[in-house]
């Protein structure tokens, strides 16, 4: 008998997604995409309404005509293509776990593998880069106070651009030694030292606002008085590079986003000789393998430890070897 695929689904959100993972609702919203594309692309494919789809219609070969469809039609990225493929595996490891009827079906779609695609290098400002953009901003309007203190606190604290707009204004310690507490991935709280020129923007971009250290307000607002979103930081730090690149052309070739500002942190932490966990708990990375990929972009150690070696190498020797003098094996060698 055909197994209804909507109740599967629901109870997949409701039960193991929110009540026994509690995710965040970002990443429930990314399974939420995923899985909605699949539907309507079956939908389509079977003729047949998303709500009479039964769990056998989602079977590996179709699922990988959906994933084909997403490149071929809609133009995804194979990281998209992965990001989809991995909400599919998470939905059918679930199915698996809690009916061991399909875990035979279930096996043949985790089966599909992910495509494996080139990764770009990182890109990150130097510190003559990032001085010059901090100057452009004009600090004596409200608007430029408040972005003044949003750079630094992402050049300090090299968060993510979802924590840096889920911070409140009692997340802050406004007293020595300052710092803040932000809030990561899987819910993870870390701490992380604020330098006194941040904390400074900070006090006087609040100034502007009467709010107390105690409020649970969101520490940075958009123009209308509400939480700045994701998409209003990228669009803060493109405007600011953007108009910093008017007296500095250098930067007209970068495409800077919150996260550039992010690696920015990560290599000027490597550079200045900060031990590789204390930068992972700095950013907050899971793994100390991401942390180690900042050392592999790393030209300016590159190029020391390249002279370093230069220093030990044995000169080379002008007398030519005895295999090019002697003019004999090199002629049996060209009649060859």
């Amino acid at each position: 008998m055909p197994i209804n695929i909507a109740p599967l689904i629901r109870r997949f959100f409701e039960q193991h997604l929110v009540a026994e993972r509690a995710l965040s609702p970002h990443t429930i919203l990314a399974y939420r995409d995923s899985i909605k594309l699949l539907l309507l692309f079956e939908s389509k494919f079977l003729g047949k309404g998303c709500e009479n789809l039964a769990l056998e219609d989602l079977s590996a070969d179709s699922i990988r005509k959906f994933l084909s469809d997403l490149e071929r039609q809609r133009h995804n990225g194979v990281r998209t293509r992965n990001a989809r493929l991995a909400a599919i595996h998470t939905f059918f490891r679930y199915l698996a776990s809690v009916d061991p009827r399909v875990i035979s079906f279930c096996q043949a779609i985790l089966g599909i593998p992910f495509k494996r695609h080139a990764r770009p290098v990182i890109d990150y400002l130097v510190r003559d880069e990032v001085m010059k953009v901090l100057r452009d901003v004009d600090t004596g309007t409200v608007t430029g106070r408040r972005d003044n203190a949003i750079l630094r606190v992402l050049y300090n604290t090299g968060a993510r651009a979802q924590e840096v707009v889920d911070i409140n204004v009692f997340h802050v310690r406004f007293s020595r030694p300052y710092l803040v507490r932000l809030q990561g991935k899987g819910y993870k709280e870390r701490t992380c030292p604020l330098w006194p020129d941040t904390m400074a923007a900070i006090k006087s971009y609040l100034r502007d606002r009467s709010t107390k250290p105690t409020d649970s307000t969101p520490l940075f607002l958009n123009r209308k008085g509400g939480r700045l979103t994701r998409f209003g930081l990228r669009y803060v730090v493109g405007r600011r590079v953007s108009n910093a690149a008017k007296k500095y052309p250098g930067l007209l070739t970068r495409k800077v986003g919150p996260h550039t500002w992010r690696h920015t942190t990560a290599m000027h932490l490597l550079q200045s000789g900060v031990d590789l966990n204390m930068i992972r708990s700095w950013l907050g990375h899971s793994s100390i393998e991401t942390t180690h990929g900042y050392v592999e972009i790393d030209l300016e150690m590159k190029q020391k430890t390249l002279q370093c070696c230069e220093k030990l190498l044995p000169r080379s020797n002008k007398t030519a070897p005895s295999w090019q003098r002697d003019a004999g094996i090199l002629k049996w060698l060209s009649a060859l």
